[in-house]
């Protein structure tokens, strides 16, 4: 009597072949999505758009003036007319909203929305994923405060 053929080890083998040819270009993508994320230059310019003071369009109204403990007021500027002024501390933003390898920071962009149309605020209209000021200071956001 003859045993049946165990087509397990072929499986097996297609299994371990699909993950070795899949293996490279599945990381590659993950590693480009976090240099690009974590990039200096990406990093630096969104640093400076979190702490400038002008960049929003209004006179004395930054990101770091109500969510960075060492910001100072720029210079020829003694007062603060934001009346929602006050510090908040900002922490896991990637858990909050939901940013990860499979998650978007679109739930993020919409609160730094909020923030920067609020008339208590910084006043300043709205950016969409597309604006220029987005993805660095998104890089900072989640490097610093992530």
């Amino acid at each position: 009597m003859n045993k049946p053929f165990d087509y397990s080890w072929i499986v097996f083998g297609i299994v371990i072949l699909i993950i070795i040819v899949g293996y490279k270009p599945v990381v590659n993508k993950i590693t480009a999505a976090r240099q690009k994320a974590d990039s200096t230059s990406d990093w630096a310019k969104g640093k400076e758009i979190f702490y400038d003071p002008m960049i929003w369009g209004r006179e004395n109204r930054s990101c770091a003036m109500c969510h960075a403990k060492d910001y100072t007021l720029a210079q020829g500027f003694d007062k603060v007319d934001m009346t929602e002024y006050g510090y908040r501390e900002l922490v896991g933003l990637k858990k909050s909203y939901g940013i990860g390898v499979v998650g978007t920071p679109e739930k993020l962009l919409r609160q730094v929305n909020s923030c920067l149309m609020s008339g208590a605020r910084i006043e300043a209209g709205t950016i969409d994923s597309n604006n220029t000021k987005w993805e660095p200071l998104l890089a900072y956001l989640l490097r610093e405060f992530g």
